[in-house]
């Protein structure tokens, strides 16, 4: 079981794939959380960083993981993309930083 949240906060929504419910976290921006599961394929193995993420576009709500981005298009499942797959909230937004880089702090001029 996975928590999807769909973070379109700052233009392109971005798929995080989380495998604890952010609901409750101090930082957690409430959006809303939808609870799917992720079918994993023989070829594809355990749920690994790099792994593709398809969506069914017979069953919108059912997921599964590829090997590849072409191994998606040739089951004719819907590529999923930008996405994260990971443990947490914090996890994601360390890793993606939906929101940008911090600007650099300028000098004070003399």
């Amino acid at each position: 079981m996975h928590f999807l949240v769909v973070d379109a906060r700052y233009g392109t929504p971005i798929y995080a794939f989380l495998e604890f419910d952010p609901r409750g976290t101090n930082d957690y921006p409430g959006l809303v959380v939808q609870e799917v599961a992720i079918e994993s394929t023989e070829s594809a193995g355990a749920m690994a960083r790099r792994v593709s993420v398809g969506r069914d576009p017979h069953r919108l709500d059912r997921f599964r993981e590829f090997i590849s981005d072409g191994a998606v298009a040739k089951a004719g499942f819907i590529l999923i993309e930008p996405r994260y797959v990971g443990v947490t909230w914090q996890a994601y937004v360390s890793e993606f930083r939906p929101q940008g880089d911090k600007p650099l702090k300028r000098s004070a001029r003399p």
